[in-house]
């Protein structure tokens, strides 16, 4: 034993040799490789008590179409020029994490979805053909995976690796989540040169398994694994958890909202992209958190039409501002592409009469996903149909109806305004002061 402790180069815990592939430990345990990019990008390697090859060859095979997960591949159709809120969605059945998988929108290269699972997995699973990132709208739980556990509670991410072999632990209670599946790359940190690397979030809020729970067990373990649409059933006769050392950096973790540090400007609004989180091929996913209210800027949406991306948003927590009391926790707003939104008639009007807060006490995940975007008919079930309406008091109400007096009501305000200034600013020089 070296009297002094070293950081290696790359993660390591448990019993691994002294090199990957490498050295006599290999005649006694088995290594397993997980590569991206054909090994040539992130990769892990774990050390096995048994090979992770034995599988019964009489037990494998292929599930009937939609029996294993049958809202999983709900059918999509186009998503069109309508706005939908989609309420709360209440499982027909008990079922589990995957077995009650829902899909909700998607694009060529991610999805989102939702799972209400009211039941833990007696089984383990592999996604082949996505990364999962999981947000913890309620519940909570243990997430078991081949690099040990991972404990998670409500307002958690959780990124599960493609391919890695995991499960389900719940905890009592009841459980919502939304989980965005990344189909052709992982996830990567947002991260702007202007801002640098601890805004919105830091890597040091990643919290990996450092812990191994090895299972020395004999029995029959299965596993179900889904590639596109297909999925398929093996069962081995010792524990898949049998691992006793791992090293690399292609790991599952966990990311607390609560470290999501939000930018925030006093006299701008900041738009959703200032709060991008992680970016997946196809789709931005953000996270608004409670912040301080702008002091001069428009502290409400401006009303924008987003030209190449679906706006998703998740309502997790407190009262979102913009929405003006339309949605409840737990539900999602869809906003296709092109098609003018912002916020609703109650939240503008606290604008105009400056009721302004001193903070928004909100958390919602916002996924935006590139057009062209899809919407499922399980979604469409969800959906309220006076959505719609809920912008109506812009065509209704006396404020923001017509008026012939209009244009030249804001021609005298424009001239009246045209020199006024910000309060928060430099102090001009003695001689342009009262210009």
């Amino acid at each position: 034993m070296d009297k002094y402790e070293y950081f290696t180069g790359i993660p390591e815990v448990g019993i691994v040799p002294r090199a990957p592939h490498a050295g006599p430990l290999l005649r006694h345990v088995y290594e397993q490789e997980h590569g991206r990019g054909g090994f040539s990008g992130k990769v892990s390697h774990t050390y096995h008590l048994y090979p992770p090859n034995n599988w019964l060859p009489d037990e494998t095979r292929q599930l009937p179409a939609g029996a294993f997960a049958p809202d999983w591949d709900s059918p999509m159709q186009p998503l069109g020029g309508i706005h939908h809120a989609l309420e709360v969605m209440a499982p027909t059945a008990p079922r589990d994490v995957y077995r009650g998988m829902a899909r909700l929108v998607a694009n060529a290269t991610a999805a989102m979805n939702v799972t209400a699972p009211r039941l833990s997995m007696d089984y383990f699973f592999e996604h082949h053909s996505a990364t999962l990132v999981y947000f913890i709208h309620r519940g909570g739980g243990t997430l078991e995976t081949t690099f040990g556990p991972v404990a998670y509670r409500a307002g958690d991410f959780l990124v599960v690796p493609k391919g890695i072999t995991h499960r389900f632990e719940l905890a009592a209670g009841s459980q919502y989540y939304w989980v965005y599946e990344s189909l052709t790359g992982d996830p990567e940190k947002a991260e702007a040169p202007t801002t640098g690397q601890f805004i919105p979030h830091s890597r040091s809020d990643y919290r990996f398994p450092r812990s191994l729970d090895t299972r020395n067990e004999a029995g029959r373990f299965e596993i179900v694994s889904k590639v596109g649409g297909a999925y398929t059933r093996r069962v081995h006769p010792t524990h898949p958890f049998d691992v006793v050392g791992w090293r690399g950096t292609y790991l599952p973790y966990r990311l607390a909202v609560e470290d999501v540090r939000p930018l925030v400007a006093d006299r701008s609004h900041v738009p959703p992209s200032g709060h991008t989180v992680f970016i997946l091929p196809g789709c931005y996913l953000c996270v608004f958190t409670v912040r301080s209210v702008e002091k001069e800027g428009m502290w409400v949406p401006f009303f924008h039409k987003n030209l190449d991306y679906v706006e998703t948003i998740g309502y997790h927590a407190g009262e979102f501002f913009s929405r003006g009391g339309v949605f409840r926790a737990g539900m999602v707003s869809v906003h296709p592409v092109g098609l003018p939104h912002g916020p609703h008639p109650p939240a503008l009007s606290a604008f105009l009469d400056g009721r302004r807060p001193e903070t928004f006490d909100e958390v919602g995940i916002m996924a935006d996903f590139a057009t062209p975007a899809e919407i499922s008919e399980l979604a469409l079930r969800l959906s309220r149909p006076d959505y719609m309406a809920s912008w109506a008091a812009y065509a209704s109400d006396p404020r923001f109806r017509f008026a012939e007096t209009r244009l030249r009501e804001v021609r005298h305000l424009a001239d009246r305004l045209a020199q006024e200034r910000d309060g928060l600013r430099p102090i001009p020089p003695d001689h342009e002061r009262g210009q």
